[in-house]
Parts: C-alpha cells; structure tokens; sequence
C-alpha cells in the first residue's frame, strides 16, 4: 500500500489513525484467564479456551446481542461453572496490560490526526480497560463491535469507522491480525499489519503524522 505524505493545507481535513485494541494498545493474555477459571479441576482449561475462542455465546456479547450478566451466565453454564458473577467478570476481565511502547506515541500522533479506535470487544473489557488505563480519553472516537452489532472481519464494522471520518481524509488503520488487515483494504480502508512499536513508528512516519 502506497502511504502519501501530510500536506500544508489549511483546508484539509485532519487525517485519521485507526487503531485496533487488544494486540495493539494492549497485550491480551487469555491463557491465564483460562486457568484461574478452571482452577478448581472441575473443567479443563483447554475447554475454556475453545468457550472463548470458537463460543456463539462469546460472539453474540461481543457484537450486542447478550448482555454482560447473560454472557456470564451461558459461558459457565456451558462449562460447568457456578462462579458468581463478580468473581467471573474479575477473571474475565483481568487479562490486559498496557503497550505502553505504543500509547506513549499517541499525544504526538494527536497533534497531527484525529485517533479512532476500532475494536472487537465486549462492555465488560472495554470498561475494565477505561477504568485502569489512561489512553482512551485520548480517542475521539471509537467503533466498537457491541455497539455495532458486527465484528471484524465484517465490511459492516470498517464501513462504520469510514463513514466517521471527514469526506476527503487520508485515513490508516492498524491491526495485528493480517486477515482483519486484508478485510479493511478490501473496504477501501488502508491498512498495514501492526508488528510491534519500530514498525508502527515507521509507518506513521511514512504517513506523516511523526
């Protein structure tokens, strides 16, 4: 993909940098999840990790469709599991910790463009991540799957993130999955393939935003 470099017009609109979430703001760690909730030896973590990966009820909460109490209650009734709902919600939800590497590039990319996030998520992560992070403020705007009803790799949920940025914007998403990557250009978003802090740096550099 061919990236142009910021121009000095005053009449152009602010570009757009688009970030994916966890894998990109923030490392996910699920395997650890997956063993404190089978704990207990009365379900095998491998099973939670299929619930979480291949699960209808995963994909129904994270495009809207339950609510975080009945997610909790279909995920461990299908497992077997009698945890209350605050303990499961803590489990669920504690598996984040903050790229710090690429956040700290975000008030110098804020100088220069519009920040969107655009993410596959659920409210009880996006909530989690709100409260015990800082750089989601720094967002103006967010296209989240539970608020959209699609989840990537869907056109639906790209479209949503083109349609709010201003006619005429240069826009870049990035993603560290390449088939969500390779989803967004075949919408007419750019994309590159987030690698790790080097790369990104490089690339918003290339775009013209540091």
């Amino acid at each position: 993909m061919t990236m142009h470099t910021a121009t000095d017009s005053k009449t152009s609109p602010r570009p757009t940098v688009i970030f994916d979430l966890g894998g990109v703001l923030v490392d996910v760690d699920f395997l650890d999840a997956c063993a404190r909730f089978a704990v207990d030896g009365k379900v095998r973590a491998g099973a939670v990790r299929d619930a979480i990966t291949d699960g209808k009820e995963k994909i129904a909460f994270d495009t809207g469709r339950l609510s975080a109490q009945q997610f909790a209650t279909h995920f461990c009734g299908s497992l077997g599991m009698g945890l209350p709902y605050t303990e499961f919600a803590e489990i669920w939800c504690d598996i984040f910790t903050e790229k710090r590497e690429v956040t700290g590039l975000l008030d110098e990319i804020g100088k220069h463009a519009d920040l969107m996030l655009l993410s596959n998520t659920d409210p009880l992560h996006l909530d989690y991540i709100r409260r015990h992070f800082g750089f989601l403020e720094k967002f103006g705007r967010l296209v989240l799957s539970y608020e959209i009803g699609y989840v990537k790799p869907a056109p639906q949920i790209y479209q949503r993130a083109i349609s709010l940025c201003a006619p005429g914007s240069r826009m870049i998403y990035f993603d560290d999955v390449p088939e969500f990557v390779i989803a967004a250009r075949e919408c007419g978003l750019p994309a590159e393939h987030f690698v790790d802090a080097a790369k990104l740096r490089s690339d918003l550099e290339r775009f013209g935003v540091l």
